[in-house]
């Protein structure tokens, strides 16, 4: 019984986990970088895509590396130059990238702790 409890619990958690995921890419963001694809495998996301320069990738692993409370451990898997047509005539160089990261339920977890009547209890230093 026990263990059916604690199953349909972890089913109820991770009914929300795709709304956590895609609010917390668009918060962590930075300005001049764009996603193509975002693929899950159990815990992990590969997430694909676009930036202005690698500065730009770089600000978006130290935002998902501090900022956030839903992805952990970014590791980049491969950063290529490319050039982008943007006329017959203008190209911008770009950087196209892979990066892999955890989602975690962690943050669902994380909530003050309350005693008996439902009080939420100070925490202690």
């Amino acid at each position: 019984m026990k263990a059916r409890q604690l199953a349909v619990e972890d089913l109820q958690a991770d009914r929300n986990l795709p709304v956590h995921l895609l609010d917390e890419m668009v918060r962590q963001l930075p300005e001049g970088v764009f996603l193509a694809t975002l693929k899950q495998e159990n815990q992990a996301i590969l997430v694909t895509g676009v930036a202005q320069s690698q500065e730009r990738v770089s600000e978006l692993l130290r935002n998902l590396n501090t900022n956030s409370k839903w992805l952990t451990r970014p590791e980049l898997v491969e950063i290529v130059a490319a050039n982008l047509a943007l006329s017959q005539r203008e190209q911008r160089r770009v950087s196209n990238f892979s990066i892999r990261v955890a989602l975690t339920r962690g943050a669902a977890e994380a909530k003050p702790a309350t005693d008996a009547g439902g009080i939420p209890q100070a925490k202690k230093p």
